[in-house]
């Protein structure tokens, strides 16, 4: 009967020594596994590095674009307002000028341009004189 139960634990023994290599191989098939996902995930990282460091490089890029355009565009503002400027100080001396070519007197063109009785005076008296 010793024998019998010596066999039944030899017996027990060998099935728990089975069940652990059994055990033992799938947690290394596991491992190997987590391994592979592991190196995926590595290089993933390594491609989103990559991309990210392009994107900041056009990034900047477009920056100076954007800041080279405001530049221009503020020189091209100033300018305009530069001519305009301009063109508001010309308009009435001008629009005087045409008004005492057809027969305009200095009360008309104190009225219709805007300018001092003084200077409604000189430039009737200088178109007067060119035409003379």
């Amino acid at each position: 009967m010793t024998t019998l139960i010596l066999s039944f634990l030899v017996v027990g023994l060998l099935g728990c020594i089975l069940l652990q290599i059994i055990t033992v191989f799938q947690l290394r098939a596991e491992q190997a596994e987590i391994r592979e996902q592991h190196a995926g995930a590595r290089e993933r990282i390594q491609q989103l590095e990559q991309e990210l460091g392009a994107l900041c490089n056009a990034s900047v890029g477009a920056g100076e674009h954007v800041l080279r355009l405001e530049h221009q565009m503020q020189r091209i503002l100033e300018r305009q307002n530069d001519l305009e400027m301009r063109a508001v100080g010309e308009r009435p001396y001008n629009q005087a000028s045409q008004l005492v070519n057809k027969g305009a007197n200095i009360d008309e063109l104190v009225d219709t341009c805007g300018l001092t009785r003084g200077e409604a005076e000189l430039l009737v008296m200088m178109q007067r004189r060119g035409a003379a």
